[in-house]
């Protein structure tokens, strides 16, 4: 079982990018309805404030369903979810 404890002492000192991307490693990457990869989305979307948030902050993952960077609020989904 996965040690949530752990990614969440992480975020108060890593990006939620960072974290999720360690989550997302120990998980062996499972699908996320809303957040994927960020050099996917860019490739397969032509939202521009997509492709414009993409570019400027370089992240590992984006969630595509709310157009936005992931956040910490991401972080405790995906580790709730992965919990159940």
């Amino acid at each position: 079982m996965m040690d949530t404890n752990k990614y969440l002492e992480a975020l108060k000192y890593e990006s939620a990018d960072t974290v999720l991307g360690s989550i997302m490693s120990e998980a062996q990457f499972p699908h996320l309805d809303e957040i994927g990869d960020a050099c996917d989305v860019a490739y397969f979307t032509d939202n521009q404030h997509d492709l414009e948030l993409i570019e400027r902050h370089q992240p590992m993952f984006y969630n595509y369903k709310q157009h936005r960077l992931v956040n910490k609020a991401d972080v405790l989904a995906v580790l709730k979810k992965l919990s159940q």
